[in-house]
């Protein structure tokens, strides 16, 4: 049998691959178009599979600047869901939803499932009637996230909370009702979702081709501290700017923030208020967003250090995506960070919500030539073992188990 990628030997390559996800994406002129991140994972998965079952909500159109990684596997059939931006807004969508569901656990050899999708039990039942062992991958902690802070009122932020709470608990009896497997971003979702056939892993975006190596940072005249992510409260990054105040070091630091605001345009109004009330507005720069690629490797290229004051994360594919471009790293201990990342090791770990800390961290790689070059160095070698082509073959492994 002709070996797959790393030499695995992959059965997929004479069965059909169902992939089913609420991640949505486009379909114009003939190809489809998704996130890149779920992309180079749909790509990577499809190509081990004879056949494969692409079961998304899909907008019939031109993509968005969000979703423009053109899937490139030719074997990849369209099974698609009625067009939807979350899970919730899924629900009046409850027949064609489950419809979808049917086909591809009907005519799928293995299925492979991203996140949360709506109707989960529907999924797990008609796996369970077709004799399928779903492998469900768990990408993050949406009942942690929700605690974090209040995001849209009380009575909707209470009926995500039970959302939230139902979808784990039908993915867990599902789970066992089909003798299914779970993959789970960090080790803090791997203790929530504890099974005989649990498997803990990070995942991550990055190629092999894509790293940028550099033997130091913090060189110039000023030093550049990156954020990049969706600008919404439980990034943290109102901790961050109020650090700005507090560091000791003498060479005047910048924080560049690189991130979409659309989903949160009065928070992302609130931070900038913030940094004028803090005297530290014209240390901020608003960046805006970046597609991954030469747009934000330029960024992370022109950083010195990257800064993830998360409150609630599964492994943000970011923290290695700055490591296989050089960058020292702190992050929050919260999730499955400390899953991706040692502390003094390949990055350094502070508590969350915490400015005091976040300056000291920041202080300390900028003066500790010694401790940011090792983190530098060890960063990269995890780095190379975190790349997407990685996780895929974990997801191989799994699947071929089932």
């Amino acid at each position: 049998m002709p070996a797959g990628s790393h030499g695995m030997l992959c059965v997929l390559e004479h069965q059909t691959l169902a992939i089913v996800s609420a991640m949505h994406g486009s379909h114009h002129a003939g190809t489809t178009y998704v996130h890149l991140s779920f992309g180079r994972v749909i790509d990577r998965l499809a190509a081990r599979a004879a056949r494969t079952l692409l079961c998304i909500p899909i907008d019939f159109g031109p993509p968005p600047e969000s979703r423009d990684y053109a899937l490139t596997v030719r074997n990849i059939e369209l099974v698609p869901q009625p067009f939807y931006t979350t899970t919730m807004a899924a629900l009046p969508h409850l027949v064609p939803v489950c419809r979808g569901y049917a086909r591809v656990c009907r005519r799928a050899d293995r299925i492979f499932v991203r996140g949360m999708i709506p109707y989960v039990a529907c999924l797990y039942a008609l796996a369970a009637r077709h004799g399928r062992r779903p492998c469900h991958w768990i990408v993050g902690n949406p009942l942690a996230l929700l605690r974090t802070h209040r995001r849209a009122g009380l009575v909707k932020d209470a009926a995500s909370y039970l959302y939230a709470w139902q979808d784990r608990i039908f993915t867990r009896i599902g789970r066992r009702l089909t003798g299914g497997a779970l993959v789970c971003n960090g080790e803090e979702l791997g203790s929530v979702y504890r099974s005989p056939r649990t498997h803990v892993t990070v995942s991550s975006t990055v190629t092999e081709d894509e790293f940028f190596e550099r033997a130091d940072t913090c060189q110039g005249p000023v030093v550049r501290v990156l954020f990049t992510g969706i600008i919404r409260p439980e990034k943290g990054l109102q901790y961050l700017i109020e650090a700005l105040p507090r560091l000791t070091s003498r060479v005047p630091v910048e924080l560049a923030v690189v991130g979409a605001t659309d989903q949160f345009h009065g928070y992302a109004a609130e931070l900038r208020e913030f940094a004028e009330r803090l005297g530290v507005a014209d240390r901020v720069r608003w960046l805006g967003y970046r597609t991954y690629g030469p747009q934000m490797f330029a960024e992370l290229r022109a950083a010195d250090v990257l800064v993830l004051p998360t409150l609630s994360e599964g492994t943000p594919r970011v923290l290695v995506e700055a490591r296989a471009n050089s960058l020292p790293i702190i992050a929050t201990r919260v999730g499955g960070i400390p899953t991706s990342v040692t502390d003094g090791h390949d990055g350094l770990l502070v508590p969350p919500k915490d400015p005091a800390a976040l300056a000291a961290a920041i202080d300390r790689i900028i003066t500790d030539g010694d401790l940011r070059r090792a983190l530098i160095r060890n960063g990269l070698a995890t780095a190379r073992r975190l790349t997407v082509d990685r996780f895929v073959d974990t997801v191989v492994r799994v699947l071929e188990e089932s």
